[in-house]
Formats: structure tokens, sequence, C-alpha cells
């Protein structure tokens, strides 16, 4: 099997594009297709021989008349698209004449024409042929190619056309021509409005969630050069000054400042930079200038990464959105049904068929399925980029849905809820603690072991290279050195006893290192991996949450134990080898609660196969790291296990925003359609109910739409 990525656009709707991607589906040569709307994304695998652009073009012309364009995916930057498009032009022109048509003919039949006459009737047929013919288009199209045609063009076509029945019917005095063609004319106002709105939204989230540099400030022969990030090539020195954004990942190789990182990680405190620090694209330098090596190129660059991940996200759509997909083509013959049975009910219940049918047609108006069709996924796309805002990657909607129901998270110890990192947290010594650490200083100075590192940090004295004699390293065990002609062993408690030194038994949790000099013993110091600070707040809130956790670790037992008891875990298991994390996470899924997901947080590198293996795999600290940024669904952009809860809290916001657009939407269209029903009993002002009808479909659809943008604004507390 191979993948395709390709970037789509043309689609009116999300129905369209909904329709396009079943019927894609069912290609004999196509594996999985997903039609990404928000993002303009085709995300395609292949059973065997891939497809040309053409062909698919060809395939998805069978059931969409619009123009569709498809181009290969690239990394480059797109431009924006703008909010009135060629087809936009055309519609605003068309509905422009209709409405002037339709004003015409209603002043001509109020004053000096009947209502019935011959120019009044042609000019609103001119105006319905005018606003009616490209959704009639999209009827015959779903009929010639076999498809299901019941969808709101259908609903259009037969209110538009049925009110133009009515007038005709026999004894029927009153014409509703100008009701048929404003209902029309707000339809397509509606489908303008929806399209430059969902626009305007999907823009408006880009334009939150990219960081990515537009210019670069490149040195050329001493000279500095404005270029595009995209032609950097590494090795090429750049200049950033205060304000910027820097363009690609690098080195700093002179000058000093302070970056702005939360575009990445999500922390505001400003990171101090200088000579030799790395520096990440996305990250703006709030004060200071520095000149910086290019290490990365532009499309692989770490803001790039992110921007890639996030408009990749549509291919893995959530269990809502499916939902909707599925409701949208249950729901719409669903209506047309209601609207039939009302006219036939009505119509032999009091023999007045004319406003039976008028009825039925103001009802297949209201059933129209965009608002909802529309804003579920949008809401996704938003939670997705307020994610992002925060330092959090979710790779999918699908797994934006399944944090919002966590059950259990799996969560490895070393560089999640630790530092990765030793620590000395304890000393003992026999002597002065001056000599004590200067003799741990100078017998760990020349090891690069990262529990050398640490005592060395802890010491902090003096070393000299003329005092330094023999050093031997001596691998799992420790060191020995002379320096300034004093024998020096350092290390675990059986090297010492080895070499003859009588030590003192430890009963502490740690790792335990032992000094002796001149074969004198001088005492111990216990080494940790110490907790991060928002560890114990992180646990507290998951549990808050409902969680269940459970601490797996490769570390001893004894250690295990006591991180998870000092944090507020309940469950731990301790030496353990990768397959055997993989084994609990296994047995958890199994026999999980279908509702409840399993989660698994770790490094992103020896937790891989756990990773992959969870309903959701977090990858922590994944700035830079591409084993984490391949495997995991949700990356944290930094260390911190408090962004484990963020993106939990997030993903049941974005939940909450879709269920509410529904049931908002649902209950509106029902009250609409029982007020339409009444209006033969209760007698409304003119044109009321078509407007009602007219904004329980378009204005409803705007306000989901301002609904679902308004996530990207939300603060994460």
């Amino acid at each position: 099997m191979s993948k395709k990525i390709y970037h789509i656009h043309g689609f009116d709707c999300p129905n369209c594009a909904s329709h396009a991607e079943a019927h894609l589906n069912k290609h004999e040569k196509i594996d999985s297709a997903v039609i990404d709307f928000n993002n303009e994304k085709l995300f395609i695998t292949y059973k065997d021989e891939e497809l040309s652009i053409e062909e698919i073009i060809n395939i998805i012309a069978e059931v969409e008349e619009d123009e569709i364009v498809i181009e290969e995916e690239t990394k480059r930057v797109k431009e924006k698209k703008p909010l009135l498009t060629k087809e936009s032009i055309i519609l605003i022109i068309r509905i422009i004449l209709i409405v002037i048509l339709m004003v015409t003919a209603k002043i001509l039949e109020s004053t000096i024409l009947e209502p019935k006459s011959w120019i009044v009737i042609t000019i609103y047929c001119v105006a319905l042929a005018i606003g009616i013919y490209d959704v009639l288009f999209h009827v015959f199209n779903n009929i010639i190619h076999k498809n299901n045609p019941v969808d709101e063009h259908l609903l259009m076509s037969i209110s538009c056309i049925g009110a133009f029945c009515i007038a005709f019917f026999p004894n029927r005095e009153e014409t509703v021509f100008f009701d048929g063609v404003m209902v029309l004319a707000l339809f397509q106002i509606g489908e303008l409005i929806e399209e430059i709105l969902s626009e305007k939204s999907k823009n408006a989230i880009r334009k939150a969630i990219d960081l990515r540099a537009h210019t670069a400030n490149l040195i050329v022969d001493d000279e500095i050069k404005v270029v595009n990030p995209e032609s950097l090539s590494i090795g090429d020195i750049i200049v950033i000054k205060t304000g910027e954004i820097v363009p690609v990942d690098g080195i700093i190789e002179s000058g000093s400042g302070s970056l702005d990182t939360s575009s990445l990680t999500g922390e505001s405190v400003p990171v101090d930079v200088n000579e030799g620090h790395h520096v990440l694209s996305g990250s703006i330098l709030t004060s200071g200038s520095i000149k910086v090596r290019v290490e990365k190129t532009f499309e692989n660059s770490t803001v790039s990464k992110i921007m890639e991940l996030i408009e990749n996200s549509g291919e893995k759509k959530s269990k809502v959105d499916k939902f909707i997909t599925r409701f949208a083509r249950v729901y719409t013959p669903i209506v047309l049904l209601i609207g039939v049975l009302y006219t036939l009910i009505y119509g032999f219940v009091t023999g007045d068929f004319s406003t039976a049918l008028y009825g039925g047609v103001l009802i297949l108006i209201i059933g129209c399925p965009c608002a909802i069709v529309i804003s579920v996924p949008l809401a996704f796309f938003a939670g997705i980029g307020l994610a992002s805002k925060n330092g959090i990657i979710i790779k999918g909607a699908s797994h934006l849905d399944q944090l919002s129901q966590a059950g259990t998270l799996f969560i490895d110890k070393t560089g999640t809820l630790t530092y990765g990192k030793f620590e000395v947290s304890k000393c003992s010594s026999k002597v002065d603690q001056k000599t004590f650490n200067h003799y741990l200083y100078v017998a760990e100075y020349l090891s690069n072991h990262p529990i050398a590192r640490a005592i060395v940090a802890y010491a902090n004295d003096k070393y000299s290279d003329e005092k330094q004699g023999l050093y031997e390293e001596i691998t799992g065990k420790g060191t020995y050195s002379v320096y300034d002609n004093h024998q020096i062993y350092i290390g675990n408690a059986n090297y010492l006893i080895e070499n003859g030194i009588a030590i003192d038994e430890v009963d502490e949790v740690g790792t335990i290192i032992h000094l002796a000099v001149d074969q004198k013993y001088y005492g111990y110091v216990v080494l940790k991996d110490m907790v991060k600070l928002s560890t114990k707040n992180t646990i507290q809130r998951l549990k808050e949450a409902g969680l269940h956790i459970v601490l797996l670790s490769g570390d001893n037992e004894r250690i295990v134990e006591d991180v998870a008891y000092s944090v507020g875990i309940n469950e731990c298991h301790g030496k353990l080898l990768p397959q055997e994390k993989t084994e609990y996470v296994n047995n958890a899924i199994q026999n999980r609660n279908k509702n409840k997901q399993v989660l698994f947080a770790g490094d992103g590198i020896n937790d891989t196969p756990s990773i992959i293996l969870a309903d959701v795999g977090i990858a922590m600290g994944g700035v830079g790291s591409d084993v984490a940024i391949s495997n995991a669904d949700v990356v944290i952009m930094n260390d911190d296990p408090l962004k484990i809860v963020h993106s939990i809290n997030i993903a049941k916001k974005t939940r909450r925003v879709a269920i509410t657009n529904i049931i908002i939407a649902i209950t509106i269209k029902l009250v609409a359609m029982v007020l339409t029903m009444l209006s033969a009993y209760i007698s409304f002002p003119p044109h009321v109910i078509p407007l009602i009808d007219a904004l329980s479909d378009t204005g409803l659809t705007v306000l989901l739409i301002f609904n679902s943008l308004l996530l990207i604004y939300r603060k994460i507390k």
C-alpha cells in the first residue's frame, strides 16, 4: 500500500466533500480516502497502483459538478485563500439580480398589474431561473450518477418549484411567487455567507497557530540580504533582530537575547540565550540580536513540522465527526418524509392542498443540515488549534475525541514524571564537608557519565591538570584515580568492597555512590532522578478527572515505588522491559470499558511500542524529537506533564462545543418546523414564517460557526 496527500479545493460545502469522499472510497484501486474540508487536504491510501491527479478529478466529477482543483501536497507556505473567489463574485451578482427582479415584480403586482399577469410571472420565473440552475444541477447530477439525491439541493428545488406550482391550484387566488424566490435568494445568500465565514474562520485559526517566518536576513559578503526562508541552506548565517521570528532551526554563532518560545511550548517565560545555544523556528526574539548558523532547512524545521502535523490532522476524523456524516445522510431523507407527510395529511384533512404544499415546502427549507455539517468539524479544527497554542500537538480529530474519554493513563517515570537526570539528594561524610566535596569533584571531573556530571555540579570545587595522575574508569562500577598523590576510589558498594575498603551499610532509595581516599572511607552521596515540580499537581488533577493512573518503569522497584508514593500514584510496576510495558497496556485495552480510552505517556524513545499500542500515545519533550513526532498521537512540546491535563481539558471543551452545536441546531430546527405547521392555524404577519425558516438555516449556521471559532480563543486554566 502507498499513501499520498493532496491539496484539494473547489467544494462549496462539507456535504459535497463528504459525497466525493464516499465515492472515492468505492474505487477499486483505493483502500481509503479522506477529505479534510477545513484544511483542503485529500488523503488517499492506495491498494497498489496509484491514480493520477486527472483520474482522481474525473472520479470526483462523477458526483460533483463544481470545478475541483487537486495539486501535489508540498511543505511550502501556502498563500492565504482570498475570501471572495471568482465563483463568489458571480454568486453575488446573481443574488443582486434575483433581488432586483423579485422586488420589481412585487411592486408591479401591488400597483398596476394582476398577481397572475404574464409579465409578473415572467419576471419571477427569470429570477427563479437565475437562482436555481446550479441547485437543480446538483440534483440531476446525483440522479445521473446514481447517488442519493436527497440532500439540501433537492429540498430547495422542491420548495421553490412547489411555491410556484401553488399559484396554479384551482380556486387559488393568492400567489406565493415572491415567497418562493425570496427563499431561494436567502438560500443563495446563506451559501455565500457560509463560504465566506467558513473560510474566514479557517484563516483565523491558521493565523492564531502559524508562526512561520516569511522572510530571513541572510548574510552575504558581509551584507544583509532579505530572502525567503525556503531558500536557506544548511550552514548559512542569518541575523535575527528584536521582534523577529526565528525562521529555521539553528545554533547561535554570536550575540545574545531572550526568546519567547510560547508558540512551541506554551510557556510564557522568556528563555535567555547566547553563543552556542540552539534556537528553534517559531520562537520570537523579544530582546537582543543574534547571528544563527542554519542547521535545518525551512521545511524540516520545528515550526514547519508542527504546522504540517496540524494541517494533516483532518485525516483522522472524530467519532462525532463521523456521526455527523452518517447523520446528514439519514437526517435529510427524514426531513423530506416529514414534509411529504405534513403535506398529505394536512391536505386530505382540510382539503386545502395549496396551503399544505406551502407548509411542506417551508419544512424542507428548515431541514437543511449545513449548520451541523459545517460547525462540528470546524469545532475540532479549532480545538486542535487551541492545543497547538498551548504547546500540545494533537495529530487528528479522532485523537482529540479519544482524549475527552480518557479512562486509564499508563505513564513512564524517567523523563516524564522526572527530569531524566540525576541530582544529589543526600550527602553523608566522615570528614569535613569542604574536604569531602573537593575529593568528590576531582574524582568525577574527567568522567562524562550522567552520575559523574551530577556529582561535579553538586560539589562545585576546583580542579588542576597538573595534580592529576593516573585516571581509570571501570564500567558499571566507578573510577580510580590518583590526584595530588592521593588514591581516590569512587563508585558503588561492591566496587569499594572489592578493593578492600569497609563501607557503611546504607538503606536509602536512590543510587548510592561511595567515596574513599587512600583506603580510608570518606562517606557517600545519594543521587535521585528528581521529580518535576508540576508532577504532583498533574497526578492530583488527573485523579480528580476520574483517570486510573499506573506508573510503569524500567527502574528498580524501590525507586519506582518511592516516586509513585511521593506524587500520589497508587499502582506502579518496576524493572519492566519495553515489551513488558506493552503487556500492561494491551491487557487494559482488552478489559476496558468501551467508552473509556487507554492512554500511554512516555519520552517517545524506549516507550515507542506502548505509545503506538495505546488508544492515544503521548510523547513528552517533543521539540526536535523525530521519534516522538512520528510515533505519538499527541506530542507535548516541552517536558511538563501538566500538559497532559491541559490536553484532556481541551478535548472535553471541544467535544462539549460540538455536541452543543448539534443540540442547538436540532432544537431550533424543530421549533421552526412546529411554528411552520402552526402557521396554518395561527395568523402570522406576511413573510414572517419564510424569514424564520431562513434564520433557522443560514442564521443558525452563522451562529454555530462563531461558536466553534471561539474555541481557539479560550484560555486554559
